[in-house]
């Protein structure tokens, strides 16, 4: 096999580790084109192969191009798969995502929208790539679950899934409080998220949809976007 390392620009991505490449191969298996093994991975119940003979996915043993695919030594598992163009669900709840710039963080919301049956995220904005092989791992598979559409901004968003729902806010500068809010569990709604480090910018979004603000103790200043994230999506999401 002669895959490259990771470019955002290009046409394929890598699931890395014995986790994350199974969970592509069981929900995604027409999407991938290979699965690279390190000759140290025992696979005893061998779930890999069997998927790969199951849906005619080449395998191959090569510790050079995993080393290449992977700079972390203790990866043992490397599965390639074509990228996607995502179009979210307009009858859905999304989590919206300003600008989030780390990948781990990325991945980590993307695991708690997969975890609470939040299906849809949209980046606004220059946010963190989504199918960088750190986001995806950071998700441990939750990945493949969610629909991910960019957007350059908020009003290209808002212009394509504004009608029929409700859209929060998420800011420390706000008119409700996520404790005290009486939201209808059935409603369709947008979850907005600022940037690690700044938030939302007030003035963009002062005059859209309820802001919203999750209190927490003087001893901290805000909450990890992860965990605000998760926060919201407990408190709000649909019933099972």
């Amino acid at each position: 096999m002669n895959f490259k390392t990771y470019k955002k620009e290009g046409e394929y991505s890598y699931a890395l580790g014995a986790s994350v490449a199974i969970e592509l191969l069981r929900t995604n298996p027409k999407d991938c084109l290979g699965v690279i093994l390190s000759p140290n991975y025992t696979d005893k119940e061998g779930i890999i192969e069997g998927l790969c003979e199951a849906h005619n996915i080449p395998i191959e043993q090569n510790q050079k191009l995993l080393g290449i695919l992977s700079p972390k030594e203790n990866c043992f598992v490397a599965a390639a798969f074509a990228k996607r163009r995502h179009v979210l669900d307009k009858n859905k709840t999304h989590v919206v995502l300003d600008q989030p710039s780390d990948m781990g963080n990325l991945g980590a919301c993307m695991r708690s929208c997969a975890g609470f049956r939040v299906y849809d995220l949209a980046v606004i904005g220059a946010g963190a790539d989504a199918y960088n092989p750190k986001a995806i791992r950071a998700s441990m598979g939750a990945f493949f679950h969610v629909r991910v559409q960019y957007f350059e901004s908020i009003r290209g968003y808002l212009d394509i899934y504004q009608n029929n729902r409700e859209i929060y806010t998420f800011m420390l500068k706000a008119d409700h409080v996520l404790q005290g809010l009486a939201a209808d569990k059935n409603e369709v709604r947008s979850l907005i998220f600022g940037n690690e480090a700044s938030g939302l910018d007030y003035g963009t979004y002062k005059d859209i949809g309820k802001s919203v603000v999750i209190a927490h103790s003087d001893k901290i200043d805000s909450l990890a976007l992860p965990a605000a994230v998760s926060i919201a999506l407990f408190s709000m999401s649909p019933p099972r």
